[in-house]
């Protein structure tokens, strides 16, 4: 389930049940242009004898990838939700929102009130955006203003039982850095972005993107 926090109060925008499968056509690896015949009859032999020594691993490993889709491994976004989480006030000026992300090396900020409520998300281009770069592109200066003047106040969130298959697809169909993720009773618990997925998509055991 995907919750909408903005000033107005939630609006949910429901949970995407089935993703659309990715059709593509198959690669042939192409041998770089201006090999020879004999380069290129070279090119075959050394890749058959690598295709040989490799048969009865590449065997064991399509075993094992069997049962991995027998048993359909399911990741949920509290396996690789980063937490506790480091939240900002709305009053505070952009130049300490800019420096508690360089302090902890992060990119995002939850904005919450006084009562812990989400009212917004900054992210480290929103300040950029407000900043003097120098002839090298380095931040040079970062204008007056405060985190409520730039943050984003439509904060797409979920909870942590929720398959991070479905926070990536809607990651991506709302072009979206990171998403938040709240407890039952409405507190900002985890928080995780794009490079949290991508690391375990890397890992073992694999798991699949689309379901």
């Amino acid at each position: 389930m995907f919750i909408v926090y903005s000033p107005e109060g939630r609006n949910f925008i429901g949970d995407k049940q089935r993703m659309p499968g990715l059709r593509v056509d198959p690669v042939n690896r192409v041998l770089p242009i201006g090999d020879s015949e004999m380069d290129q009859q070279l090119h075959l032999e050394e890749e058959f004898a690598q295709a040989k020594g490799k048969s009865k691993a590449a065997l064991e490993q399509y075993a094992s990838v069997q049962h991995e889709k027998e048993r359909k491994l399911v990741v949920k976004v509290s396996d690789i939700m980063v937490q506790p989480v480091i939240t900002v006030a709305a009053d505070r000026s952009l130049v300490d929102a800019w420096e508690m992300m360089r302090h902890s090396n992060i990119q995002h900020l939850p904005v919450v009130n006084e009562s812990s409520d989400l009212i917004g998300l900054i992210s480290a281009h929103d300040i950029l955006m407000r900043g003097i770069m120098d002839t090298e592109g380095n931040i040079e200066e970062i204008r007056d203003g405060t985190v409520a003047d730039v943050m984003s106040k439509e904060v797409i969130t979920t909870k942590v039982d929720t398959d991070i298959r479905r926070v990536a697809y809607v990651m991506s169909e709302y072009a979206l850095g990171c998403l938040p993720i709240m407890s039952e009773v409405d507190t900002v618990i985890g928080i995780v972005t794009l490079s949290d997925i991508v690391r375990r998509l890397a890992e073992e055991p694999p798991i699949e993107i689309y379901a």
